[in-house]
């Protein structure tokens, strides 16, 4: 019998220490603040860096130019059509590398409508040409903003 009241007080013990215990813990955490944090516009530094991201972007686009179109070149046949594709995408290449957007619009916008001249079954083998102008003008339109 003397084992039974022994063990009681001991376990009323663990059960105030444990709510104590969990009393400093509530405490604690209630300190912290959990509103949202304020928003605030965009300084104009920010905005020079964001150029900056989108300039070494179309440097790198540049740099991977040969990669996304070089192997779909191969199946055009040699002629006016070619040396027309393959100029266009060296300028726009050289432009990409020197950062000149105003540029690169232009070469865009002269590889679209080389791309709009080509038969339907041509476009379909050239697609790749057609998705590498679309990235490099979604990557203009971002840098132009």
């Amino acid at each position: 019998m003397r084992i039974a009241p022994a063990f009681n007080f001991i376990s009323r013990f663990r059960v105030a220490h444990l709510v104590v215990l969990s009393g400093v813990i509530a405490l604690t955490a209630c300190q912290d603040v959990t509103a949202p944090e304020p928003v605030t516009s965009a300084a104009p530094s920010s905005l020079r860096l964001d150029r900056a991201a989108a300039t070494d972007e179309l440097k790198q686009l540049g740099s991977d130019m040969d990669t996304m179109t070089g192997w779909s070149l191969i199946s055009l046949t040699d002629g006016q059509i070619r040396s027309n594709i393959v100029g266009i995408l060296n300028g726009l290449k050289g432009h990409l590398a020197s950062g000149r957007i105003d540029a690169c619009q232009d070469d865009v916008t002269q590889g679209r409508a080389w791309f709009a001249s080509l038969t339907e079954s041509q476009q379909s083998e050239q697609g790749n040409i057609g998705v590498t102008l679309d990235l490099i003008q979604s990557v203009l339109d971002n840098a132009s903003q």
